[in-house]
Parts: structure tokens; sequence; C-alpha cells
């Protein structure tokens, strides 16, 4: 079988996996994940529980709640094939990122410098459109997007 793993769509997934889909479906479509993490994201001792599958030959990350009854909510990605409306973003400079992004209706942006003596690391957030983007060295390294929220508690899963 054939998956476009290809096309970024804010809100609703990449190509033909889209968020809201079980892990049953995603194994269906993928195959069995190179590796799985899982990991409390919000760092409370009693938080939900977060799984991340990762795909090396795609270059990118799936991941699933538990607070989501264990549904894609997350991907993750680093492959320069990967397109934001038919552009490759990946490997680009952030001003050219910004730029190819302006006329998108993503909200506003927050800029955080997370550098230190060893790296160079921006991340640039979209929160309107659940879109992250992060730069090592001035240029593009991933994206990383999910479900869009109606509220802090309640995702808006595509149809």
């Amino acid at each position: 079988m054939k998956v476009n793993v290809k096309n970024i769509k804010i809100g609703a997934g990449l190509g033909d996996i889209i968020f809201g889909s079980s892990k049953e479906k995603i194994k269906y479509l993928l195959g069995e994940p190179n590796e799985i993490d899982t990991y409390n994201a919000s760092g409370e001792e009693d938080g939900y529980l977060t799984e991340a599958w990762h795909y090396d030959e795609h270059e990118f990350s799936v991941s699933f709640d538990q607070e989501d009854n264990w549904k894609l909510t997350t991907i993750s990605i680093s492959s320069p094939d990967c397109l934001f409306n038919d552009t490759q973003l990946i490997g680009k400079e952030i001003n050219q990122v910004l730029e190819l992004l302006e006329n998108e209706d993503l909200g506003d942006n927050e800029l955080d410098d997370l550098s230190d003596e060893n790296i160079d690391q921006k991340l640039i957030s979209f929160l309107p459109a659940s879109l992250n983007l992060w730069f090592e060295n001035g240029k593009l390294s991933e994206i990383q997007w999910g479900v869009l929220w109606s509220d802090e508690d309640t995702p808006r899963w595509p149809e």
C-alpha cells in the first residue's frame, strides 16, 4: 500500500495520516515503528502519558496521548521531502520560512531563543495553528504540528 506522507495539512495531519487516528490504523498504514518512546509530557507525577512512534525511513514521528484515548494528536517531521502548500520548508532560513508563511492564516507567532554555548536553536510557535518550527544554526530542522483545539480540553478532530 502506498501511503502519502508528503503534504503537511495544518489541523488535519500529513497526507493520508489524519489526526484522531487510532494506533491500529497508523500501524496498518505505516507498519511497525522503528522505535517507541513513552513519556509524561506534562512533567507532573500523575499526568497523562504520551507515546511517540518514530519512523526513521520517513524522518517523522507520530504521537498519541493517553488523555485523548490514545488518538494521534501530533506529528513531527524533519524530512526535506515534506511539503507545506507545495513548498519545501526544511533547510530554509528563518526569514525565508516566515516569508513563505506570511499569507497563511496561522495567527501570531512567538519566538523563543533556546540557544546555549553548544547550539544555536530557536523555536517559532504559531499557537492558534498548533504549529512549532524548530531552527538549528538558522535553518529549519523540524516541523511539529498537531490537532487544533476548541478550548484547552477539547480537540477538533478533522472529519
